[in-house]
């Protein structure tokens, strides 16, 4: 090791100073890229640790990953923390281990703190804070809900019912991004907390979300609004399971994309019940007979009473509200790509001519829709098909947008790869140089002959070297 010290410093010692600067400015370039680029080949993938943080929490969660050095980053004001994608999970758990960030409201857990000398009114709203705790944990349990807050309002019970008010509750939800509730799930959240609360119905429930939507029924106090939205809920639902049934059907048949279905069903929401009473006279049966026969000094006399049971037919039909009047279907069908003549035309024109359906496919298609969704000619339904060139040009920058970025992804991927590739190598062919530089001037001096000639170094070892003459 002492010896290629040695051979260093000889071999720096006998350069000139501009190749001392020269050398030196590539071995320091040569630092700076290696640091650069093992910085960034090493740089940490960042994940999400936790989002929607109130400030103080955040301030907790910060100054626990400060004492841990651990890296992170701040967005969306301060509101969401990123650290390293491989520690997420661990520090997760640990620092809700640690109580820095809670799993939401306390609930019932508030009872297990020390309640000594606690009074009545104390006592009241810790069972109401549990209350809304409990609820809030719940809801925020949906999949499309991120997160909850629960606000109960519980009247004091009075002697007499008539002066006793209901309780009430309202209930502030934050979704997820392009989350959407529907109104089975509304109605199930405003049951779930009118059945947590005493004497609570789900009329006295109130669910908005983050942006001020009012997501109960509005109008739940007016019947028959209530009636017409729950109509026009009945019509829609009807219309999805037709339209549904259709669509999916030429999907499979033309392929996605290729067909749109829509179905307009109008409702009869009257109720009518029908009795019908027949009687056929010619069925008249004797069920008894009575005869009277009197005698007198006049004379005989004779009598007879018959009773009939005739034929009774009794009908009671009730129709039911919402049964469908009548439909309307409508079909638009992609006109297809024509089959190219050969292969280099199709490569040539990408977006290639289209062929229209035939009569006699149209008449296959309208039959196979005709009877996914129920069509009845005597009810008075209507179809209508129609073929066209559908404009796909959102779908094709869509596409073009996500390989173009997925080719991005892949380049950087290749690009920090090459990056450190060729900095080993750099790094590789700077050494070896060095090394070689070094063998080449520590080579010894060739000795004097007599006669002061001075003998030719071989040809391997280097070029070969004159001293001066005298």
């Amino acid at each position: 090791m002492n010896g290629y010290l040695d051979q260093l410093t000889q071999f720096l010692g006998r350069l000139p100073l501009r190749q001392k600067l020269a050398l030196a400015t590539v071995l320091i370039g040569s630092i700076v890229v290696l640091a650069l680029v093992g910085y960034w080949a090493s740089r940490p993938t960042y994940a999400l640790l936790f989002s929607n943080l109130e400030a103080s929490e955040a301030s907790r969660v910060v100054e626990s990953l400060n004492e841990k050095g651990v890296p992170y980053e701040l967005k969306e004001g301060g509101t969401s923390i990123f650290v390293p994608q491989d520690q997420v999970y661990g520090l997760r758990l640990s620092l809700m281990g640690e109580g820095v960030i809670t799993d939401g409201p306390l609930g019932d857990k508030i009872f297990d703190q020390n309640t000594l000398g606690m009074t009545n009114f104390m006592q009241k709203v810790n069972l109401r804070r549990a209350l809304e705790g409990e609820l809030a944990r719940t809801i925020a349990s949906l999949d499309q809900v991120e997160m909850a807050r629960v606000h109960l309002v519980l009247p004091e019970k009075r002697a007499f019912a008539q002066n006793q008010s209901p309780p009430t509750a309202s209930v502030v939800l934050h979704l997820a991004p392009g989350a959407r509730l529907t109104e089975t799930q509304i109605m199930g959240i405003t049951s779930l907390v009118a059945g947590a609360v005493e004497g609570m119905t789900p009329d006295e429930v109130t669910l908005l979300d983050t942006r001020g939507n009012l997501l109960s029924n509005p109008h739940k106090k007016e019947t028959d609004l209530v009636l017409t939205a729950t109509q026009l809920q009945m019509q829609r639902d009807i219309e999805e399971h037709l339209t549904g049934k259709g669509q999916s059907m030429l999907d499979q048949v033309l392929g996605k994309g290729n067909a749109i279905v829509r179905v307009s069903a109008t409702l009869d929401f009257t109720r009518s019940v029908v009795e019908k009473k027949e009687i056929d006279p010619e069925s008249a049966t004797v069920i008894s007979e009575e005869r009277l026969e009197e005698d007198s000094e006049a004379g005989n006399a004779n009598s007879s009473v018959r009773n009939y049971e005739m034929s009774e037919t009794r009908q009671r039909s009730e129709k039911t509200a919402g049964e469908i009047a009548y439909l309307t279907v409508s079909v638009i069908l992609n006109q297809r790509p024509a089959p190219p003549a050969n292969a280099e035309a199709s490569e040539e024109n990408p977006s290639p001519e289209r062929r229209s359906y035939t009569a006699e496919e149209l008449s296959e298609i309208e039959a196979l829709v005709k009877n996914a969704v129920g069509f009845r000619a005597e009810r008075g339904d209507q179809f209508a098909i129609h073929q066209t060139v559908f404009d796909t040009s959102v779908d094709q920058e869509v596409a073009q947008e996500l390989a173009q970025f997925e080719r991005e992804r892949q380049l950087e991927r290749y690009l920090r790869y090459g990056l450190m590739l060729l900095a080993v190598l750099l790094a590789l062919w700077l050494i070896r140089s060095a090394s070689r530089r070094a063998a080449e001037l520590t080579v010894p001096e060739p000795a004097t002959l007599a006669g002061g000639d001075t003998p030719a170094l071989p040809a391997s070892q280097g070029e070969q070297r004159r001293l001066p003459d005298g």
